[in-house]
């Protein structure tokens, strides 16, 4: 749990840095999964492995999975990891 933690934290910074980078708050109304981010194709792998764990722990996070929702409007990359900073931190 401890490497979860460590990792999620990570994550959580990497996506808040390229949130100041790339910005994507233009996704409203997008609705076609995560290749809409305009992130790296490494980070938004590390992001899923990491929701992934959680998720198989039992942990479900409304805001975590709105990173690459199909059904409703995706959450900001800013929100998703102040959200993923928030989990980690209770882990």
């Amino acid at each position: 749990m401890h490497d979860l933690k460590e990792s999620a934290t990570a994550v959580a910074a990497d996506l808040k840095a390229a949130a100041l980078t790339t910005g994507d708050e233009n996704l409203t109304g997008t609705r076609g999964g995560s290749a809409h981010r305009p992130i790296p194709p490494d980070l938004k792998n590390r992001f899923l492995e990491i929701r992934a764990a959680l998720f198989a722990r039992g942990l479900y996070d409304p805001i975590l999975v709105r990173f690459d929702s199909a059904t409703v409007p995706q959450a900001p990359m800013a929100e998703i990891a102040s959200q993923l900073a928030l989990v980690a931190e209770s882990l």
